[in-house]
């Protein structure tokens, strides 16, 4: 076999020259970022060949950010010694590997030549020796790759340099005699084991030599070509389709056209029939009037005849009593009865109209005084009232229903003009000051609701001006000072301590709260600022205090029980003011302790001092000022204020309405004076001539009116009878109108319209039918009609509603057609045929050629790209596929066979592999025996009836039509199918078996859940082992398994117990392989007993080390401890 004998790092990282002798098993270990990764890294990239930092330190930290210029460079401080930055330098990787059977030695490695820019070069090498004495040093210093070249030329017979990796890695496993790359990937993955988590991935990653897919293009393409023939064809199939719906669209039409037109001509010819019918009897209709406008007229000039007799004996009659002197008195009387009668309506309405408006204002009147004395008495309405009642009993006499209401005196009248006048008066002035009252609750209550707004936003209210002055001092005295001087107002920074003790505290200070206070160092340039300001009314009335003074002159020690006591802050200036102006005055619980006191007060606000006792204000106890709690308590004390504003505005108001009420009296001075004057006057002229028209009566009555009545009912007489004659001409005038009326009406309006409606429907006719469809086809289909239907006009009705529906039908054919020639240009453009055509000759011809020639020509076509697809799909797909599956088991089957001879512990391992049932059809398709029998495999009927639909399926989830647009998610479907369908992983179904001492067997795919960490590390290492001996062929004693032998290992074993691990390694030796295990201390005690040498990455500040531990070394009486060693 051949093995690692020696490793060689020369600047690599920390480690400035490193020479590591390895044996079979070897434990690299060391404490956490002590460098352990740093040589697995650097051995990577001479056994992988790859200069790739992906594969850094994979196993210790997946998230690393190492580099290989981070590994060449160094990170280090710059003054150090060692520091690699900004220097030319080279870096050497090298393995001297022994073959014990031939007696060689060879050397691989990659050296790189770093320049102070940052850029470097890199270059693999092999040769046949062992490494030289200098490890490539000359002079203290690397060799650079010119000189490496010189020297190995100069030194070794056998040395070559390669300017690819690929070509490094191929030389490199020859040297190995393995061949095979998948030893580097295995290598690769053992190296950043990762936890089992998916046992299917995890074998055909770790285990199996995965087989080139299947190139599937040619089959796609094929599957393409006989998909696109297949769209076309289908696309030919429905054209001609579409086609033959057209043809059958247009019989329909046309036979609906027919249906149409012999209902058209029976009904035009009924029309004609009928209108020849209404000509004949509008003319017979015509001749019937004349004759009868004939008799009229002489019956007319009879009646006129009789009307001028009687009218010429009327007149005369009417004559000869006119010039009777009986008449002319008569006529005199009744003249003089009119116009006195005249006169007497005209006065008695003028009286009537003013009685009507005196009475109804006695009423409004009368029912206004009675609701002002149904209020409560105020002060303000007395006289109201008084006047009220007088005016109840002035009024009186006026709202009576009785009549003649002017011929009562005027004292009356002019009494109740002077009970309206006072009454005018006091309510006019009670109005006022109604008026003046509301508007003044209004003005408080506007006032009250403007403080309550500010004080919802935590405005207090202070006096006019305050917060002015005390902005002004801020912004003055910064001004002065150059930074910002606090201002405080006294009631701002105090709080009360004792809510009971408010009123008492708050009307005790009064104004005294609303004082300024500076801090003492600032009140001279505050003062000097009042004095300044005092001219502005608005800043005269507000204190500064000095507390400064007042320290200094005064005790500030309140005592106890007092008021200051009632009162907190934090403010010590407001402190030391509380504790002058309240540190004195006691509280007491009730009035008779206050003399005990010089100064002393209640909470109820009674005051003893300078030995008088007096009352608080009640205002200034409410007025709320002190603290946070002072704009709740102004609030609720403003909305109390303000409700009993709003409940005396509401008492007010409809009084003031009531008030206004009241209309300008009637009765006044002039009114009295004049116009009730004029109209007693116009009473008594109505009592006149009611004398006269009495008088005009009787002198009728005594005229002789015998003679001139008996006239006069002759005359009577005559008019009644001129009246009838008048009436019957009347009526044969009206009859004269209605014949010449219709007699017009026949010759100008209803022949001419029939004549022309007979004309025009004889034109239609012959427009519409030709002789020949009249005389062949539509007269003797008339003739049997009528003689089934007997009248015209019924024929005209039958098929005049039947054409409606027949021509209704034939529209929706023709519309149907229309669609359907629109829908196949539309669905088959390039289209120049026309749509809105009666012809269909265009769409026939293309009917016939699709049916007849290109149809069967694209079928022939689709046979034959189906025929090459299946070929391609038998030949490239599903014999690979099968292929691949056959490699893979035949490769599990070598695996199992090593796995027989390593027993791990008690338990044994074998692999399983067998078809994925969820891909169970088409394993059996691609594993199915007839497929590779006989000639006709794909083709032969059986297969086919099997498995057409699958293969259907399968050309349908990895091949798209080349005229198929994919969207992102369509063509990421694709390639997702053509990934999982072309691998024969997706076919199979992977599974490691244990089986323990007693025969159990268990699937790790059921278990992996329920296993401890140590558990499926097992596992990955029975895998990884069993698939590197059948790599290196451990088994083979020839030369051809004269092999490398070497795994590696980084952070292994960390899960495991000691047991485990003592199997791992036995198992290691059993199989014959070379091993370099690199864990953490903590594994120390299990491995290091077992290996054949270990080896302790030291490091300390920026250099690295690697101190060895062999077996012999142990028996020396090595403590066994490397941490202990390094330290």
């Amino acid at each position: 076999m051949k093995k690692l004998k020696k490793i060689l790092l020369i600047n690599w990282l920390y480690f400035s020259k490193e020479l590591i002798e390895v044996g079979d098993i070897n434990f690299l270990t060391g404490k956490n970022g002590a460098g352990k990764s740093t040589v697995i890294d650097a051995l990577q990239i001479v056994l992988l060949g790859e200069t790739n930092s992906r594969n850094f330190n994979q196993a210790a930290n997946e998230k690393s950010q190492r580099t290989l210029e981070s590994y060449l460079r160094a990170d280090m401080d710059d003054n150090s010694p060692y520091s690699r930055r900004g220097k030319d330098f080279s870096t050497y990787i090298v393995c001297e590997f022994q073959d014990e059977m031939e007696g060689s030695s060879f050397v691989t490695g990659v050296t790189f030549d770093c320049r102070s820019d940052g850029s470097y070069r890199d270059t693999f090498f092999i040769y046949t020796g062992t490494l030289p004495e200098n490890c490539f040093i000359e002079q203290g210093e690397a060799m650079e790759i010119s000189a490496l070249r010189r020297f190995l030329k100069q030194n070794y017979a056998r040395a070559e340099f390669y300017d690819t990796q690929k070509e490094y890695r191929r030389n490199m496993l020859a040297k190995w005699n393995v061949h095979n790359e998948q030893v580097l990937r295995m290598m690769k993955k053992a190296v950043s084991f990762r936890p089992i988590v998916d046992i299917q991935k995890f074998i055909t990653e770790n285990i199996c030599d995965i087989p080139d897919k299947p190139n599937i293009e040619l089959m796609q393409q094929n599957i393409r070509d006989y998909k696109r023939h297949e769209l076309l064809a289908q696309r030919q199939q429905e054209k001609l389709d579409a086609l033959q719906q057209i043809s059958r669209l247009y019989q329909e039409m046309n036979q609906a056209i027919d249906r149409c037109q012999i209902q058209k001509f029976l009904v035009r010819w009924a029309e004609k029939e009928a209108a020849q019918t209404e000509i004949d009897q509008r003319e017979l209709e015509r001749t019937e009037c004349k004759e009868n406008l004939a008799n009229v007229n002489e019956q007319r000039e009879e009646l006129e005849r009789q009307i001028e007799q009687k009218e010429t004996r009327r007149s005369e009659l009417e004559l000869a009593c006119r010039q009777s002197n009986v008449f002319q008195e008569e006529e005199r009387l009744l003249n003089t009865e009119k116009a006195l009668r005249d006169e007497q309506k005209k006065l008695e309405q003028g009286l009537q109209n003013l009685e009507v408006e005196i009475k109804r204002e006695a009423r409004h009147l009368q029912r206004f005084c009675g609701e002002i004395q149904e209020l409560e008495p105020e002060e303000l309405l007395i006289p109201v009232q008084e006047a009220a009642n007088t005016a109840q009993k002035a009024y009186a006499v006026f709202t009576g229903d009785e009549k003649g209401l002017f011929a009562r005196p005027v004292e009356l009248f002019e009494t109740g003009q002077q009970a309206a006048a006072e009454l005018s008066d006091a309510v006019r002035s009670a109005a006022h000051k109604t008026e003046d009252r509301i508007a003044e609750l209004k003005k408080q209550a506007d006032q009250k609701s403007a403080v309550l707004a500010n004080l919802r936003r935590n405005i207090k209210d202070y006096p006019h001006g305050l917060l002015l002055f005390k902005d002004r001092l801020e912004k003055d005295l910064a001004d002065k000072t150059g930074h910002a001087v606090p201002v405080y107002i006294l009631a701002d920074v105090l709080e009360m301590a004792d809510e009971r003790w408010r009123g008492a505290v708050e009307g005790y200070l009064n104004n005294q709260k609303y004082y300024l206070l500076v801090e003492p160092g600032r009140y001279q340039d505050a003062l000097n600022i009042y004095d300044r300001l005092k001219q502005e009314a608005e800043y005269r009335a507000f204190g500064l205090v000095d507390i400064g003074k007042l320290r200094e002159k005064e005790t500030l020690r309140p005592l106890p029980g007092s008021l200051a006591e009632k009162v907190e802050t934090e403010n010590k200036l407001a402190r030391s003011y509380v504790d002058y102006l309240l540190g004195r005055v006691i509280c007491c619980d009730t009035a008779e302790q206050l003399r005990c006191y010089k100064t002393a007060i209640t909470a109820e606000g009674m005051l003893y001092q300078g030995y008088v006792a007096r009352a608080l204000r009640k205002g200034w106890m409410e007025d709320a000022f002190i603290g946070r709690r002072a704009v709740q308590l102004r609030i609720d004390h403003l909305e109390k204020e303000l409700a009993c504003l709003q409940e005396e505005l509401r008492h007010w108001q409809p009084l003031q309405k009531q008030l206004t009420g009241l209309q300008e009296p009637l009765f006044t001075q002039r009114f009295v004076r004049i116009d009730v004057a004029q109209k007693q006057e116009d009473y008594q002229r109505v009592q006149t001539i009611i004398k006269e028209i009495a008088e005009v009566k009787n002198q009728l009555s005594q005229l002789n009116l015998f003679w001139l009545d008996e006239q006069r009912r002759i005359i009577e007489q005559l008019k009644e009878e001129i009246l009838a004659f008048n009436k019957e001409k009347d009526a044969k005038n009206v009859q004269k109108g209605k014949l010449e009326g219709r007699i017009h009406q026949l010759e100008y309006e209803i022949l001419p319209e029939k004549y022309q409606r007979y004309e025009a429907i004889e034109d239609v006719l012959n427009e519409e039918f030709t002789k020949e469809y009249r005389e062949t086809i539509g007269v003797p289909r008339y003739r049997q009609e009528l003689v089934r239907l007997k009248k015209a006009d019924v024929i005209r009705k039958n098929f005049g509603d039947s054409l409606a529906q027949s021509t209704k039908a034939m529209d929706g054919a023709q519309k149907k057609l229309f669609a359907a020639r629109r829908e196949y240009a539309e669905r088959f453009k390039p289209c120049a045929f026309q749509i809105e055509v009666m012809d269909n000759t265009e769409y026939e011809e293309e009917r016939r050629t699709l049916q007849e020639s290109e149809l069967p020509r694209y079928k022939e076509k689709i046979r034959a790209a189906r025929e090459s697809a299946m070929e391609q799909f038998q030949n490239d797909f599903l014999a690979k596929l099968k292929s691949s599956i056959d490699q893979v088991q035949e490769q599990v089957h070598n695996l199992n066979k090593a796995l027989r001879q390593a027993q791990f512990g008690t338990d044994k391992y074998q692999f399983r592999v067998g078809p994925n049932p969820d891909y169970l059809d088409y394993y059996n398709m691609i594993t199915a025996d007839e497929l590779m029998e006989g000639e006709s495999g794909l083709f032969a009927l059986p297969f086919q009836q099997k498995y057409g639909p699958l293969i259907e399926k399968l050309f349908s989830q990895i091949t798209m039509a080349d005229d198929t647009q994919l969207n992102a998610r369509k063509q990421s479907e694709l390639q997702e199918n053509i990934v999982r369908y072309t691998d024969f992983r997706t076919y199979l179904k992977f599974d490691l078996e244990t089986t323990d001492q007693n025969g159990s067997k268990q699937l790790l795919s059921q278990t992996l859940n329920m296993k401890s960490g140590g558990e499926t590390q097992t596992p990955f290492y029975i895998a990884v082992l069993a698939s590197f001996a059948q790599l290196y062929r451990v088994n083979d004693a020839t030369r051809f398994g004269n092999t490398v032998r070497l795994v590696v290992f980084d952070e292994a074993f960390n899960k495991m117990d000691s047991d485990r691990i003592t199997e791992s390694v036995l198992l290691l030796r059993k199989m014959g392989l070379q091993a370099i295990i690199c864990t953490p201390p903590d594994k120390v005690s299990d491995i290091m007993p077992i290996a054949d040498r270990t080896l302790l990455v030291d490091k300390s500040g920026y250099r690295m080390h690697i101190i060895p531990f062999g077996k012999e070394m142990q028996n020396e009486g090595s403590t066994g401890d490397p941490e202990s060693s390094a330290g």
